[in-house]
């Protein structure tokens, strides 16, 4: 009952008329396109092990094969879920906090897009 309602006020919200929160969405959800283009385009053809972490006390951190480091666009891919469904919710009751949440998801994928871009750069 309590995912029906949640899923019936995010159906109905007026959030999906607010252009700060639409342009926030599309944002996150291009840089996430362009992520697993990028991931997929560099790893496909990889047959030995990629650099998945890397730490700069220890150097590398986490080897492994090219498909585990699809799990980054994958866990970003769900936060931006997570964060617009919570600020469509919340866009008529605390619409600065909505408006938080939808710029929060976009400030991650940057962050996510640039933690991808040195991932690629060390194994390249």
């Amino acid at each position: 009952m309590l995912f029906f309602n949640f899923r019936e006020a995010v159906i109905t919200s007026p959030a999906k008329r607010d252009k700060l929160i639409l342009a926030n969405l599309f944002f996150s959800l291009l840089v996430n396109a362009g992520i697993w283009a990028a991931l997929i385009f560099n790893f496909l053809t990889v047959n030995e092990y990629i650099i998945l972490r890397f730490n700069i006390y220890f150097g590398i951190s986490s080897l492994g094969p090219w498909f585990f480091i699809l799990v980054i666009p994958l866990i970003q891919l769900l936060v931006i879920v997570a964060n617009n469904l919570f600020s469509f919710h919340l866009y008529l009751k605390e619409r600065i906090l909505s408006y938080f949440l939808s710029f929060a998801a976009s400030f991650f994928s940057l962050i996510i897009l640039a933690a991808v871009a040195l991932i690629i750069y060390e194994n390249w």
